[in-house]
């Protein structure tokens, strides 16, 4: 009986792909969005999905239409593999070097609620968590990517919430898309955290060469970006650890984990003591307006454009 309803929703899920296949209204690109996205859920079609990069790059104008394409499949699906493989080809994108990719903003669809009126023991429940935290990750990484207005350390503390937020998503099983998810969310891990430290350490080195002065709000700000660090690092041991014992076999780089050396925790000192000293200083310069602050932090911002730490 359970081989006959597999074999049924694998034919199922066939005819599905084979009748969107049928009404795609632009063959270039919107039935490569199809196949890439197939019921088939071994694996992503990575002939497809290369296709579909390869024709963003060469033609920038397609951008938009294959966003709306793949938003448009997830809305006309309940599957969950459907659903993971349109994550999946849009966080591909964030690895591919596009530049449009940091337009998007929001996700244009909602996944925080996939499968939820299904109980969590049923047959796909587990999926649908997957899902469900994977969207959350992603969302979360392409507003963060697309709000570039904000200071270093914000954006420090934006990323190691993303960071929390990868570690979410959980292996399931040996499943083979899974599995594949799982290395994309390593990678991502890896990533962050390469960011977070040349971030870091980038500020901590203008700070002990006087490039930059900073408030003691920005100085308690630093102290919890260690604070956080800490926890955070061993919580991605046992992480690494627990997807290694799943077959994630890209779960192996620690490297990139940010650390605190003895050097660096000079600096953190100097400026516990130094940050009131120049805020006593500033106050006595002149009266600063909430308006003037803005222009403050917008002008160091430019400055210090995050651009350069959060690159691919």
């Amino acid at each position: 009986m359970r081989r006959k309803m597999k074999l049924w929703r694998r034919v199922s899920g066939a005819i599905k792909d084979k009748l969107s296949l049928i009404t795609a209204t632009d063959e270039k690109f919107t039935a490569a969005v199809i196949k890439a996205t197939s019921h088939n859920a071994v694996s992503m079609d990575i002939e497809n999905v290369q296709f579909i990069y390869r024709y963003i790059q060469s033609n920038p104008s397609s951008f938009k239409p294959i966003i709306r394409a793949v938003s448009l499949r997830v809305e006309h699906t309940r599957n969950w593999t459907v659903a993971l493989k349109c994550l999946m080809l849009l966080h591909g994108l964030f690895f591919s070097g596009i530049m449009a990719v940091d337009s998007i903003g929001r996700l244009p669809f909602d996944l925080s609620g996939f499968g939820r009126r299904k109980s969590r023991f049923s047959r796909t429940g587990r999926f649908n968590i997957f899902v469900r935290a994977y969207f959350m990750f992603l969302d979360e990484r392409s507003i963060l990517y697309y709000n570039k207005n904000m200071i270093r350390l914000e954006i420090i503390v934006k990323m190691q919430r993303i960071v929390d937020s990868l570690m979410r998503i959980k292996p399931i099983g040996e499943t083979p898309l899974v599995i594949e998810a799982m290395e994309y969310v390593i990678s991502e891990v890896v990533l962050i955290n390469g960011h977070i430290c040349r971030g870091f350490a980038g500020f901590l080195s203008d700070v002990q060469s006087n490039m930059l002065e900073i408030s003691s709000a920005e100085a308690d700000l630093a102290m919890n970006i260690v604070a956080k660090s800490l926890s955070q690092r061993e919580k991605l041991f046992k992480y690494f650890e627990f997807c290694r014992g799943f077959g994630v076999t890209n779960a192996q780089e620690t490297s990139n984990i940010l650390r605190i050396t003895e050097s660096q925790m000079i600096v953190l000192d100097k400026l516990l003591h130094i940050a009131p000293e120049l805020d006593r200083k500033a106050a006595k310069v002149t009266p600063v307006t909430a308006a003037d602050m803005v222009d403050l932090v917008t002008s160091e911002e430019r400055s210090n454009s995050p651009s350069d730490f959060l690159t691919f």
